[in-house]
């Protein structure tokens, strides 16, 4: 991200946001979109999937803020939550391919 953190509160965004590099293909100026949206929104969210982040305002259900195209580089997940209090991980689920009957 282009600025330094001034704040305890920026110094955790910018780690969540560096750490979202493990999981997706970000560019610098995807990140620094996520980066302001969370700093400058408290009750911000980013919903990842397999191709997308969504940007979401909690107190706003069902609106999209910004869809940032981001291909999800980890095949142990299936996506994550981001928000102020944590980075949330969703593990990838394979279903069991066997039969409950013998």
């Amino acid at each position: 991200m282009n600025k330094e953190p001034e704040t305890y509160e920026e110094l955790i965004w910018h780690k969540r946001c560096v750490d979202l590099t493990s999981y997706y293909e970000l560019s610098k100026e995807d990140l620094e979109k996520i980066y302001n949206f969370m700093i400058s929104n408290p009750n911000a969210t980013a919903i990842g999937n397999a191709n997308s982040i969504s940007l979401k305002i909690i107190n706003n259900p069902g609106v999209v803020q910004e869809i940032i195209n981001a291909k999800c580089t980890n095949p142990n997940i299936d996506g994550l939550t981001l928000n102020k209090y944590a980075l949330s991980i969703v593990p990838h689920y394979t279903p069991s391919s066997s039969s409950g009957s013998s």
